[in-house]
């Protein structure tokens, strides 16, 4: 399949702009906007300059109870033209709805539009842009949880006028209904500045409202789209240009790509293997047989999506129970010239996880040539060790040493016990079997579901493992790799926690520098699942274990769906990649997220490559 290269986060210099800031003014109601007296209240409008670059000025003229009839007789689309701005924006319907009287009712069929298009010929007159934006949706559930729509008739008499006047529309009743259906009704109450109110917003409302108009503007207004500041600007002075590539899009619905995971074969071009396997969206964890890709042109074609059932697909136990490998990570073991792929088992019974189920450490091996994986298999743990009765490497990252031996971090727990531990196994592979030989002494934290999922590198002969917990993240060092100091949680170089909690972390190793991408709270992101997206990425200081917070940046931007579920990996010297897919389940109540969705999530496979800048 061809790779569609989706942006450049490095965002390259743009066109020389005019001198003078560009000028937008606003005309609606409240829900655009400002609100000096009520500090919990704000309209998408005061939020719209977050996503606008300096070359633009925003004059907000909003009234709230304003309609399209009020707002001219009490002079307020006078003051809009007086300001002769570039472009003006204009968005009502809640206050022309029938029940707010003759002096603001208008007929979403008749005089609704009439004055819409007096706004658009007058603008016109003045050499104004006008731009329409239909009317945000309320936030009205009915009691069997469905979202009502009162304002549909004026939203589609915006769009019908916008298309007679050929004017740009932005959409946004349609984006912000997609998002507060799909939501429900308690998570909505986060948009509003009171829980009764089911029409104006919070500051965090009116944030997310706004990207949903600058979105809107980046599509329907082409000629604004180098004014827009979509993501958060990149520090000066990475080590590293960063793109986003799209190796896959698209899903129907009902199963989504999960867990792409890639190994890096060498070569003068090296070849990328990168698996994934398909998510049951109706389950929990439920996971089909995997499948790969490949590339030999770094990513500019892949391979179609190729299932293996016989070799990494389902087993069925005599009883009926069902044994999947999932959470695979192929790497490269230098030592045997193998392509290890290293994940673990999951149970099944009636598309169910099995509850306190045993598992085990599951691996397989490419063949280049034949473009084919080995069955996989178990590793064998010592019998005599309780903790082991339910141990697996999913999700985490090996480190792999000069002698061929391997450091493999495993999360484990004994049959009924509550909390997972860490340990790192020190393992030796042949080429054909892996084989346990070692392990160090348990991480271990009683809260929530313990750590798991650890990940762990190398640093200027240090070793840092990095774990996941229910309430935050949380790392250790070595000197050895089997022994690790106490855990501590992650935070900033500034003391403020990292907000990372109940997903996994990975590292970015370069020889000049360490990172660590992660998923966090606190970026605007409450509508995802865990805050599990965007991706980000932050350097590392290894001599206070924090994350220099002036170096965070975004891999991968958020589009509703979570992004949590991720790897490294390490393709030359010069370029490391970070895959990752949208993972297409939510919030109750409505787990699914639909293929059309606010913000345009499609289950996209997703590498982040890092280009490693020449050290001066």
């Amino acid at each position: 399949m061809p790779r569609l290269l989706l942006l450049s986060l490095a965002l390259p210099l743009l066109p020389a702009l005019a001198a003078d800031p560009l000028q937008i003014t606003l005309a609606g109601d409240s829900t655009v906007a400002q609100h000096p007296t009520d500090k919990t209240q704000a309209g998408w409008g005061v939020a719209l300059p977050h996503f606008l670059r300096p070359s633009v000025q925003v004059t907000n003229l909003a009234k709230g109870g304003a309609s399209t009839r009020s707002f001219r007789t009490a002079g307020y689309w006078e003051k809009v033209l007086a300001t002769r701005p570039d472009y003006i924006f204009i968005q009502f319907g809640h206050n022309d709805q029938p029940g707010k009287g003759p002096d603001r009712e208008t007929d979403p069929a008749t005089t609704y539009r009439t004055e819409l298009r007096r706004f658009i010929d007058e603008a016109r007159a003045i050499g104004a842009t006008p731009i329409l934006v239909t009317s945000v949706a309320r936030r009205t559930f009915e009691k069997n949880g469905s979202l009502t729509d009162t304002l549909k008739p004026y939203a589609e008499a915006t769009l019908a006028v916008g298309k007679e006047k050929a004017v740009p529309v932005v959409d946004l009743h349609r984006t912000s209904y997609l998002l507060f259906s799909q939501r429900g009704e308690k998570f909505c109450q986060l948009y509003a500045p009171d829980p009764k109110d089911k029409t104006h917003f919070s500051h965090e409302g009116a944030h997310i409202m706004a990207r949903l108009v600058a979105e809107g503007l980046n599509t329907a207004v082409p000629a604004l789209a180098p004014h827009l500041q979509l993501l958060p600007i990149p520090p000066p002075n990475l080590p590293f240009d960063l793109t986003l590539h799209t190796v896959s899009k698209g899903y129907d619905g009902k199963t989504c790509w999960v867990h792409p995971r890639a190994g890096a074969i060498p070569g003068p071009t090296p070849t990328v293997v990168m698996t994934a396997q398909k998510l049951l969206l109706t389950g929990s964890d439920v996971f089909y047989e995997l499948n790969d890709t490949r590339t030999s042109d770094l990513g500019k074609t892949w391979t179609p999506l190729t299932p293996h059932p016989d070799t990494l697909g389902r087993r069925t136990e005599p009883d009926g129970t069902i044994v999947a490998a999932c959470d695979f990570t192929p790497k490269w073991h230098a030592a045997s010239g193998k392509l290890l792929g290293v994940g673990h088992t999951v149970l099944y019974q009636n598309d169910k996880v099995v509850p306190d189920r045993p598992r085990s450490t599951s691996y397989s091996t490419y063949d280049p040539a034949t473009r084919q994986w080995t069955p996989w298999t178990t590793l064998q743990m010592p019998a005599d060790q309780p903790d082991f009765f339910n141990s697996g490497a999913g999700c985490s990252q090996r480190f792999d040493l000069e002698n061929g031996d391997i450091l493999l971090p495993i999360y484990c727990k004994a049959k009924a016990a509550p909390y997972y531990s860490v340990t790192v196994l020190r393992c030796r592979f042949d080429g054909t079997t892996l084989t346990y030989l070692e392990h160090g002494p348990p991480l271990t934290l009683e809260s929530g579901r313990g750590v798991y999922e650890p990940s762990l590198t190398r640093f200027k002969d240090t070793y840092y493992l990095t774990l996941r917990n229910d309430t935050a993240a949380y790392l250790a060092t070595s000197t050895d790799g089997l022994n690790y100091t106490p855990i501590k949680p992650w935070r900033f170089d500034d003391g403020t926690e990292l907000g990372s909690y109940n997903t996994q972390a990975h590292w970015v190793t370069h020889h000049s520098s360490l990172w660590l991408a992660y998923t966090r709270r606190g970026a605007h992101n409450d509508h995802v699942v865990r805050h599990r997206a965007p991706l980000f990425i932050a350097q590392v200081d290894p001599k206070t274990l924090s994350l220099i917070k002036k170096t965070e940046t975004i891999l991968v931007p958020e589009r509703g769906a979570r992004l949590g579920n991720f790897a490294v990996t390490e393709v030359s010297e010069n370029e490391t990649w970070v895959t990752v897919a949208e993972w297409m389940q939510t919030h109750a109540p409505h787990i699914i997220i639909p293929p059309e969705n606010a913000f345009g999530a499609d289950n996209s496979i997703y590498t982040a490559r890092l280009h490693w800048k020449p050290i001066p």
